[in-house]
């Protein structure tokens, strides 16, 4: 993804002044310097981030596993799942970067961790559920379905 002097500064300096990250398999994969191939990894990935790297949560995202979407929600206290049938479709294109954003604006608005995590794992869902199916390969979600 990244060279060696990249993600070395990024664990070293940047990691540490996050409020949260949000990586996807292969980006924690990258981190922690090892597999992740089950939900069992993906919680001693996020729990080795946390320590190692300080940011303060960590959102491991798993639609890159098999089965349904499950994602982990690390805090330094607490740790959350959330999980969700797996929706056949080639149409994610921009779904990690609509996650973040969801959870920004909801932490701008001033709800807990918890909440925008939640909102933005609904509003995702949502988004993929009702894509546009535009194009021949990996498509984009849909930004307005989204109802609260």
């Amino acid at each position: 993804m990244i060279d060696t002097s990249a993600r070395t500064y990024l664990k070293t300096n940047l990691l540490p002044l996050a409020t949260i990250i949000t990586p996807n398999l292969p980006e924690a994969e990258e981190i922690v310097g090892f597999s992740i191939h089950n939900p069992e990894d993906m919680q001693r990935a996020g729990r080795l981030i946390l320590k190692e790297f300080g940011p303060q949560s960590v959102v491991i995202k798993g639609g890159h596993l098999e089965g349904g979407a499950k994602d982990f929600l690390f805090t330094k206290e607490e740790q959350f799942v959330w999980e969700s049938p797996r929706i056949q479709t080639c149409h994610t294109h921009g779904t990690g970067c609509t996650f973040a954003a969801v959870i920004t604006a909801e932490l701008a608005k001033g709800k807990t961790l918890y909440q925008a995590v939640d909102k933005a794992k609904a509003f995702i869902t949502k988004a993929i559920q009702d894509a546009p199916q535009l194009g021949h390969g990996s498509g984009p979600v849909n930004h307005t379905t989204f109802k609260d």
